[in-house]
């Protein structure tokens, strides 16, 4: 077949293809975005540089890679298949891109190689070949018809292709280039499988760590460059006038320092706000009670080091981080973005939410949501997003330009997973020099002494802790209970209209904890996860709104999500026994606004009937004596501070049997691959998501998910919709009030 012109991409009149989809035109554009990105990043970039690479090298890289990234789809399977969508290409694109810069131009490039050291060509290889993520191929391509495939180097326009670098970089005038066949079948001389095989062994040694790094952000540049240099012309949009002024927001210290004054209302700071915002040290640890004003103490903190740079503030949950960016982003002066993967329900369904600003607007309507984090001076999102380019999550990795000029606060960290929390120090050790503050109520030793060993080469790190009058002053009365006791006093609380907190363990459990209070006609609102997302938000809402002062008495019984999402403060807590750092985290829902309260608050503790779901029962034992232990100090007959709390949590053994060696990174560890969605951020879950069949015509589906149990016992297979799984009718009962539960649950054994 010929072909009058290469093409990048599919067009209506491949024989009047537009300029951005043929291969030169694309290629410059690219080019075009490499150069605008490139030159907001290179003064953050020689931190990352390997000792033996200047930033010269570093820029001649991103120029390279910009330029050779489509090289490869100048053959005649590529261009067929964008005439003819029944033919079936027999190889990528991007491996055979680094397999003709690595043999067809080699003779050419022999003096640019030269110039730099030998790990310089493979990573801009490496990177060539991982800009789709999808290297090596994940495809089986068996069947295939035509058994050549052919390099068109004789096409004149691979002449204009190869001028574009040649204007870049120190080269000599491109040579004449023939076309070159290659070969499907195996043992056959040019056999493509075998060339790349070879050129991966070849290329593949020992990469020291900075050289790992230097090949992860160019292969991210070039992602980045690709995105821009596609999706801008695609809507009309210069690539200039477009893209710089919005990759340079950033952050002026007055405007942070505004979000501060906001929230104070006229107070002053307090001195450990004072003294977080001052703190020197390249990492802060924050460890304070719930309500001490550890985020006013952030955006402080920000205020100081995020000056002419971007702001990430990440939560562990996507309540947790609507919650904090309602609270303190309602009309701010500058760019902020709320991002979670919910985020596009919370914007509509949340009525505390402010509106999504202009530039996300703008995003929205063009269907750039892939760039939202680049014209964003704040970003608040959940951890996910940010450590996610630790595992080639496209959100991270699109995100880098704003990253790599990033500071980052990373909130409740004791509520991370073992595994999420592994990649917060993976995340500390590879951005090494950029400033990070953590913060929690109440961090396990064995957390805490990760974060130290991993913080040496950070330079150390500072540890905060709360207003002293405040962490001492007597707040709770603790005390073990049976459930009698704690209906007898929950009762006395409604009638003299004070605000009761129940928390529960399981979602079983709390279901039957409400509806009892409902039957006793008690003003009870139950929230856990088992809610269509939208109804969650309702209950959510309703709980926090009901806990104002001015609001009548209310009994809310809840599961673990209490621990975090809930910013209110109870009169009465009833929790059942859990590990000691959550259970400290629910005291945060007890008398909680007061700096020193009055009066001291009662929390009363239930041991459940099994240690589910926080361990087996062939390790209970243990688990209740710890708990037992931890309450035995506190239970005294005398209030308790939030200080003595953490040191009886202290004095006890806490062995632990968290590890955290640092996970293995497919943005880092493996050069030569390019994948997604191999290794994960969290443990598996015992959720899946589940929409009712019923419901299908009532809304988007991400509105109408429940995470429901995986069923177990018995085979299942129900149709799927995207990452739904589509509930027969009559499998989930469901109310908007109590939630959602298998209508048969003992046939599934539910866990």
């Amino acid at each position: 077949m010929k072909f009058k012109h290469l093409l990048a991409k599919s067009c209506d009149d491949p024989e009047n293809p537009p300029e951005a989809a043929t291969l030169v035109g694309h290629t410059s554009q690219v080019i075009e975005g490499a150069q605008i990105i490139n030159a907001v990043l290179r003064e953050n970039i020689s931190q990352f540089l390997p000792s033996d690479a200047t930033i010269q090298m570093w820029d001649e890289a991103v120029y390279c890679a910009a330029w050779f990234h489509d090289i490869g789809k100048a053959n005649d399977h590529f261009q067929t298949t964008l005439r003819d969508k029944s033919f079936r290409q027999g190889f990528r694109h991007e491996s055979l891109s680094i397999i003709i810069v690595d043999t067809v131009l080699e003779s050419w490039l022999a003096g640019f190689w030269q110039q730099y050291p030998v790990w310089f060509k493979p990573a801009l290889l490496f990177s060539l070949a991982g800009h789709h993520l999808k290297f090596p191929d994940p495809k089986e391509r068996s069947g295939i018809l035509r058994q050549e495939v052919v390099f068109l180097g004789a096409h004149p326009q691979i002449q204009s292709l190869l001028s574009l670098g040649a204007a870049l970089l120190p080269l000599p005038k491109p040579p004449s280039l023939s076309k070159q066949p290659f070969s499907l079948r195996p043992f056959d001389k040019y056999e493509l499988k075998d060339l790349l095989t070879k050129i991966i062994r070849r290329y593949n040694y020992d990469f020291s760590e900075t050289q790992k790094k230097f090949i992860s952000i160019l292969k991210s540049t070039l992602m980045c460059a690709d995105l821009a240099g596609s999706a801008l012309p695609e809507r009309k949009l210069s690539i200039s006038a477009w893209l710089k002024p919005r990759l340079q927001t950033i952050f002026s210290e007055d405007e942070l320092t505004a979000v501060v004054a906001g929230k104070l209302s006229g107070k002053a700071l307090k001195p450990f706000q004072k003294q977080v915002a001052e703190a020197k040290e390249n990492t802060v640890l924050v460890e304070a009670g719930c309500g001490a004003g550890k985020t006013v103490a952030a955006y402080q903190w920000a205020a100081q080091h995020a000056r002419g740079k971007k702001l990430f503030f990440c939560y562990p949950t996507t309540a947790t981080a609507s919650e904090g960016f309602s609270n303190y982003l309602q009309e701010p002066d500058f760019e902020a973005l709320l991002v979670h993967s919910r985020m596009a329900i919370d914007y509509r369904l949340l009525e505390n939410l402010p509106p999504r600003s202009p530039a996300q607007r703008e995003l929205s309507y063009l269907g750039l949501e892939a760039v939202d984090t680049w014209p964003a001076a704040v970003v608040v999102c959940t951890a996910h997003t940010v450590l996610g380019i630790l595992q080639n999550t496209r959100r991270g990795l699109y995100a880098w330009p704003s990253l790599v000029r990033g500071v980052f606060v990373f909130d409740e960290i004791h509520a991370f997973s073992e595994l999420l929390f592994a990649h917060l120090l993976r995340f500390l050790q590879f951005f090494e020099n950029t400033p990070v503050l953590l913060m929690t109520a109440t961090l396990p030793p064995v957390r805490k002494k990760a974060l130290e060993e991993i913080c040496v080469k950070r330079g150390g790190i500072g540890m905060f802790s709360g207003p002293v009058k405040r962490e001492t002053a007597k707040r709770y009365f603790l005390a073990k209970a049976t459930e009698e006791d704690a209906w007898d006093q929950c009762a006395n609380a409604i009638f003299e209209g004070r605000k009761v907190l129940w928390i529960c363990n399981t979602i079983g459990r709390a279901i039957d904890v409400a509806k009892r209070a409902n039957e006793m006609n008690y003003p009870v609102e139950p929230y856990h996860s088992r809610y269509r997302y939208k109804d969650r938000l309702v209950r959510q809402r309703t709980v926090i709104d009901g806990f104002l002062p001015d609001k009548p008495a209310m009994l809310a019984v809840t599961t673990q999500v209490a621990e975090m999402s809930l910013d209110l403060s109870a009169d009465l807590l009833i929790t059942e026994y859990a590990p000691v750092p959550a259970l400290i985290q629910r005291l945060g829902r007890l008398n909680r606004f007061d700096e020193v309260p009055l009066h001291t608050a009662p929390a009363l503790f239930l041991r459940p009937e099994n240690a589910l779901p926080y361990e087996k029962k062939v390790n209970e034992e243990f688990y209740w004596r710890r708990i037992e232990s931890w309450l035995d100090r506190v239970t005294a007959n005398t209030g308790k501070s939030q200080k003595e709390l953490f040191e009886a949590f202290l004095e006890d053994d806490h062995s632990s049997s968290e590890s955290f060696e640092l996970p293995f990174s497919d943005w880092m560890d493996a050069p030569w691959k390019s994948e997604t969605n191999k290794h994960a951020l969290m443990e598996p879950g015992y959720t899946v998501e589940m929409v009712r069949e019923e419901d299908m015509t009532d809304g988007p589906l991400a509105e109408l998910a429940i995470p429901m149990p995986i069923p177990r016992g018995r085979n299942w297979s129900w149709p799927t919709k995207g990452k739904y799984v589509i509930a027969p009718k009559g499998l989930i009962e469901y109310d908007p009030f109590w939630g959602g539960k298998y209508a048969e649950a003992d046939e599934f054994e539910i866990i």
